[in-house]
This record gives C-alpha cells, sequence and structure tokens, in this order.
C-alpha cells in the first residue's frame, strides 16, 4: 500500500511543477509582449504609414509602419507591408519616393486604389497627410 502511495505522491508532484513551468512561460511571455508595446515606434527617414481603417485586417488603428523608398502593399506576404483584408489584392498597390516626393501606383488591384477618395488610374503624387485607400482599409502618410 505504502508504493502505491509513493507513486501517487510522485504523480501529483510531477503534476504540480508542470504547471508551474506553464505559468513561469505565460509570466515571461507576458512580461515581454508588454514590453515590446511600450518600446517607441520604427524610425524610418523616408515616412511611415499610419493606419486609420483596418478593415479586418486585425491591425490596431494607429499602428505605424515604416516606409522603404519603394514599398509594395498587398495580401501576400512578399509585400512590404502585409494587409490581410479580404477587399485588397495580393499585389494590390505600390508606394514609391522620387525626388523626396511620393507616388503611387495601382498593381492591378480589383477593388481599385484611392487617395483621398479619388481613384488613381496612373502615379497619382502624394502629400504628407493625405489618406491611401486599398479596398476596406486606410492608411495616412506620414513623415
Amino acid at each position: 500500500m505504502s508504493f502505491d502511495l509513493f507513486v501517487f505522491a510522485l504523480n501529483v508532484a510531477f503534476v504540480g511543477l508542470l504547471y508551474l513551468f506553464l505559468f513561469e512561460v505565460m509570466r515571461v511571455v507576458l512580461r515581454e509582449l508588454r514590453q515590446a508595446a511600450t518600446q517607441a515606434p520604427v524610425e524610418s527617414p523616408h515616412g511611415r504609414l499610419v493606419m486609420v481603417e483596418a478593415g479586418s485586417t486585425g491591425i490596431r488603428p494607429g499602428t505605424t509602419v515604416p516606409l522603404e523608398p519603394t514599398t509594395a502593399l498587398g495580401r501576400k506576404l512578399t509585400n512590404g507591408v502585409v494587409l490581410d483584408d479580404s477587399t485588397v489584392s495580393g499585389e494590390h498597390a505600390v508606394l514609391y519616393l522620387r525626388d523626396g516626393q511620393w507616388y503611387v501606383r495601382d498593381a492591378g488591384s480589383t477593388n481599385g486604389t484611392l487617395v483621398n477618395g479619388q481613384d488613381v488610374v496612373a502615379p497619382a503624387a502624394m502629400q504628407v497627410g493625405d489618406v491611401l485607400t486599398l479596398g476596406g482599409v486606410q492608411l495616412r502618410l506620414t513623415r
């Protein structure tokens, strides 16, 4: 009988240690997530896009995305800015910087690209503060 009690105690101890381990893992993960959330946004010498309307991307409004001199936007993972929304095409639009001026061109998207509510049919100049609309997603160009 004492051997059965000993095995039972070992099982209880093992389960207890397993729960303690999981608790510690969750504590570390939550601490790391809090630290990442309080860090300053990534700076870009070229400019940034700020999420205004996220559609179904799951990205929070106000989230900033740094821009490269040429940045592709769309649903595919190969884009510089990935927008996982059903109204955004795989390769939706391209933002590019030429001589200090931002331009956007539609990359053959299904739902079109708009700047401040106007259709982009040819490469269009963008100014800081302009709103870029890709399907149900809206992004504001900032410095």
